[in-house]
């Protein structure tokens, strides 16, 4: 397990001020969530799946003794269910307690961090959102990447 600082280093951030984002991809889409949410990347290690789970719930991850709720980031954005070792899984930390880890979200890829100004963003309303999972969509290396709702996925694994 890698905190996500050093996983990422210093290389991949880019140079503009103003909330920091966690890049990844699932399926051939890239997505970004803010890193400020992020406690750590992990490889995808051997989960526990619970019968009758959520179907967006892929299994439970042991985390030091505690287990979290690990969401399908492929079934969460409408790609069939696939994950491998290469896949990974992004801590994610709880509203009230930012040292305290509440669920993963699996994605296939993560690969970098981007720095963008608040007015980068362009906001997403409801009615856009894909039922409230992305907050905006942000521009990064000519590609649009939907940014997911962290409150919204904390909900969902609640």
């Amino acid at each position: 397990m890698h905190r996500l600082a050093r996983t990422m280093g210093d290389a991949h951030v880019s140079s503009l001020t103003g909330q920091t984002l966690v890049l990844c991809r699932i399926g051939t889409q890239d997505y970004a969530l803010p890193l400020d949410a992020a406690l750590r990347i992990v490889p995808l290690p051997a989960l526990t799946v619970i019968p009758d789970s959520r179907p967006e719930i892929c299994g439970w991850l042991n985390l030091y003794g505690r287990h979290v709720p690990v969401l399908d980031g492929r079934r969460l954005v409408g790609d069939p269910p696939h994950y491998d070792l290469s896949s990974h899984i992004v801590i994610i930390n709880g509203e009230q307690d930012a040292a305290t880890p509440v669920l993963g979200l699996l994605v296939d890829q993560v690969y970098g961090l981007i720095s963008h100004l608040p007015t980068a963003m362009h906001p997403l309303k409801r009615a856009e959102a894909a039922g409230n999972l992305f907050c905006g969509i942000i521009q990064h290396d000519h590609r649009s990447c939907p940014v997911f709702d962290v409150a919204e996925l904390r909900r969902m694994a609640a």
